[in-house]
């Protein structure tokens, strides 16, 4: 397809949106939860920790979409062995070289190309291997320029990328197998339109050692141990801001996440159980460096983002299972001991003197968390699943170290808070399933979470601190309020595979509110005044979408079109307190097909938007300095031929 990353390829899948502010990093939302709410991750435990404090480079940006085998998507607070889980994970599971019986060397190439967003894409892997040793190497690049909305406005969204991949697997003994992988991607002038600077360059280097042990005996069914560390270098500037002429801004920030897990998974006579420990260290530093172009005599200002700021989670687990033929259940927990620290949050005015300062930056938390489920087989079709859970999550690095930034969705300097307690998601999924194998799959489920020491932003008075940047209202902490509520349902169906046509049909509805939010009243852009709302709804939940795909397979299956229905209500539940706008709703046509010429040779080629609707999504965000929200593009042609030897 003509996707740019998994956050747009994310979008189709029932109740997950996602947050565009520029060319790539779509961030995804997950039934309204966002964010370190969701434990995204790559390959069963892989993390990275991205640079930019507006989260243009979210974890799903760090990992080229042609490189992605399958996501393993988990709603909910319940599968607790990927580590922390508040209200879900998004693993991405990348392609694992295998293993052959003799000597085997496979090439596979893309090109690509499409109008409108015009650019073009390559990609080449080469494979290859033994019984004993395997290896994959691949490299990619793609450049694309500006797009063309629905109503034939530019939008500033070009960018350029290239990523390279190595991947060596030993097949140790029989049952024992070790992987080695390295990923270096590097992003360059990529345009953000609706965030206050451009990605100027990002740097990007992941390297995981993997094992795996399997069927060990009558007794250890795996023993899986991974070790990783992820390393960012992301900068950032204002050079193509109207503002760029009295003031240039260049913020460098250096991420990096190191980890790993063990688990070990063993029979327990019926039953299964999974037990193991997780760790993860993320170390987060940045500064941005302002030059006032029209008073030269003046010194640079250098300003922290983070100071050295530091979160260490030690994570145990467990997970016991238990089928039956009647009733399948499972119960799970996990304990994690969290601790962070930073160098003092400080801010210093152009004559050095702080005008903000925190120097107890220190905390640590032991959290609990449990989950239990079972599956019910009314009979040889229809099952019913209930599943209970508690995750908790500790604050992440933004929330609690971030020093006065607009990051947010409103316009505030936002201030960390190193004190805040952990949230906790208390949620109850009740399911039902349909499975038969002429008529197809349905699935439909409904949540409810309740969710207590939920962190928001409040409005801090101008004599403890004031705001730094221009055009914000003031300054907002975060904080935690008692409680929120999330709730919504999903439906998805899809025809058996053995019919040469195929419909593919989902649909989704999230509602969340905050039972006593507090709104601020602004005046000639200032904030006079606060008044308290009743159950004002949380801010970027979206609304009612629907998603359906019709196929047939010519041809002995080798050609197949497929023409997509992508509709959206609008969404006029909007949060009072972070003044949110209400966005219409949209349908959108796309067509692709696959052509399969021969074993060789085949062609991924169509339209996207057909009608050319100007549309954009709720969760966009508005181009910088305006209440213009970001669009998305106009009419794409595009064609990608993939050739295998």
């Amino acid at each position: 397809s003509n996707l740019q990353g998994v956050g747009d390829l994310l979008r189709n899948v029932a109740n997950i949106s996602g947050v565009r502010k520029g060319a790539l990093g779509i961030d995804p939302v997950l039934r309204g939860f966002k964010y370190s709410q969701l434990n995204v991750q790559i390959n069963g435990g892989t993390k990275v920790e991205g640079g930019c404090p507006n989260r243009m480079d979210p974890a799903t940006a760090h990992v080229d979409l042609n490189d992605v085998k399958s996501i393993h998507i988990l709603k909910g607070p319940f599968a607790l062995k990927y580590g922390v889980n508040f209200a879900g994970v998004i693993d991405m599971t990348t392609y694992n070289p295998e293993f052959y019986q003799k000597y085997t060397t496979r090439v596979n190439a893309l090109i690509g190309g499409q109008t409108n967003h015009s650019g073009l894409k390559t990609r080449l892997d080469v494979t290859g291997g033994n019984r004993i040793v395997t290896y994959k190497v691949s490299g990619s690049w793609k450049k694309y320029g500006d797009y063309k909305d629905g109503n034939g406005n530019w939008v500033p969204a070009s960018l350029q990328q290239q990523a390279y991949t190595g991947n060596l697997g030993f097949k140790i003994a029989k049952k024992h197998v070790v992987y080695a992988e390295a990923d270096i991607e590097q992003g360059k002038d990529v345009d953000f339109p609706a965030l206050p600077m451009d990605e100027r360059k990002d740097d990007t280097k992941i390297f995981s050692l993997n094992y795996l042990g399997n069927n060990l005996g009558a007794t250890v069914n795996f023993i899986r141990f991974k070790a990783y560390y992820s390393d960012v270098h992301h900068e950032m500037d204002n050079k193509n801001r109207p503002f760029s002429d009295t003031i240039v801004a260049v913020s460098k920030i250096h991420a990096s996440t190191m980890g790993g897990k063990i688990g070990v998974n063993i029979n327990a006579g019926k039953a299964r159980l999974e037990v193991g420990s997780d760790y993860e260290n993320i170390k987060k530093d940045g500064e941005r460096l302002k030059s006032l172009i029209l008073q030269p005599m003046l010194p640079q200002k250098e300003e922290d983002l983070w100071n050295n700021a530091q979160i260490n989670n030690l994570g145990l687990f467990a997970e016991y299972n238990h089928p039956g033929s009647t009733i399948d259940w499972v119960v799970a927990a996990r304990l994690d001991f969290n601790t962070a620290f930073s160098n003092p949050l400080r801010r210093n005015n152009m004559a050095g003197d702080a005008v903000y300062m925190n120097d107890s930056t220190t905390s640590q938390y032991l959290n609990f968390s449990f989950s239990g489920g079972l599956t019910w087989h009314l009979n040889k079709y229809n099952d019913v699943v209930i599943s209970l859970g508690r995750g908790t999550r500790s604050p992440d690095i933004t929330e609690r170290f971030i020093i006065l930034l607009p990051i947010g969705y409103d316009p505030y300097d936002y201030l960390g808070n190193p004190q805040l307690k952990p949230e906790v998601n208390n949620e109850l999924d009740l399911g039902y399933r349909y499975n038969d194998r002429n008529i197809g799959n349905m699935d439909f489920s409904v949540f409810f979470s309740y969710v207590a020491n939920y962190i928001t932003g409040v409005l801090l008075p101008p004599s403890v601190v004031k705001p730094q940047t221009k055009g914000v209202l003031g300054v907002k902490q975060f904080v935690n309020i008692d409680d929120a509520f999330i709730t919504g349902f999903e439906l998805t169906y899809n025809t058996p595979k053995k019919y040469l046509w195929g419909v593919t049909f989902n649909a989704a509805y999230t509602m969340g509110w905050n039972p006593d939010a507090t709104v601020y009243i602004v005046e000639g852009g200032q904030v006079i005044g606060e008044k308290t709302v009743k159950n004002d709804p949380l801010p970027e939940i979206p609304p009612y979408e629907m998603y359906l795909a019709l196929n047939y397979q010519f041809f002995q299956r080798r050609f197949v079109p497929v023409v997509s229905l992508r509709v959206a209500a609008a969404q006029n539940l909007v949060s009072q307190a972070y003044n949110e706008q209400a966005s219409p709703g949209f349908a959108i046509v796309n067509f692709n097909l696959e052509y399969r010429f021969s074993r060789n040779f085949t062609v991924y080629a169509g339209v996207r938007n057909i009608f050319n609707k100007a549309y954009y999504e709720h969760l966009n965000r508005n181009i910088i300095g305006t209440t213009y929200p970001l669009y998305e593009p106009g009419r794409i042609f595009y064609a990608n031929l993939i050739f295998n030897f």
